[in-house]
């Protein structure tokens, strides 16, 4: 069990305890709803807060592991070195979205904190729960190029997200 504990990436482990906090505050609430009689609005905001930024995560992790959604099969008819070439570019491609939605994301969050939305049953500013969004992006962005210089350092082919580890 602690062979499987190790070598996890703090996005996974943020990403399970979100995920867990999900399930805890869902089933305290249907559990409340259904068999005590009581219900509190909070815990549905809050359990939707958490599911949302463990998807953040999740995409970053898949990007950390290089198993995020692409068609492969026309990478995997090409020699080696093009396969390569052929994701770096992809890769570069991405990084410049990346940019693009950290550069706006970031604009947004400040304009967000200047003229705040409040959450209507937590009280705490809007702009927290969407700092996801660059924050997000701007990880991703980083596991995007750890990945692009593994894959030249190691030298490492087009994986086949279709099959598991």
């Amino acid at each position: 069990m602690t062979a499987s504990l190790k070598g996890r990436s703090i996005e996974e482990w943020l990403g399970v305890i979100l995920m867990t906090i999900v399930l805890v505050l869902l089933s305290a609430q249907v559990i409340g709803r259904y068999l005590l009689g009581w219900s509190f609005a909070w815990i549905e905001e809050v359990s939707r807060f958490a599911f949302v930024w463990s998807v953040y995560f999740g995409f970053i992790l898949a990007a950390e592991k290089d198993r995020h959604i692409r068609v492969s099969v026309q990478l995997s008819m090409l020699p080696p070195r093009a396969q390569k070439i052929a994701l770096t570019l992809a890769d570069l491609i991405w990084l410049v979205f990346n940019a693009i939605v950290i550069w706006f994301g970031a604009i947004y969050i400040a304009d967000m904190f200047s003229f705040p939305m409040v959450s209507q049953t937590t009280g705490i500013n809007i702009a927290w729960i969407q700092l996801i969004v660059p924050l997000g992006f701007f990880l991703l962005s980083i596991r995007v190029i750890q990945v692009m210089i593994r894959r030249w350092k190691h030298d490492e082919g087009v994986i086949d997200t279709r099959l598991d580890d």
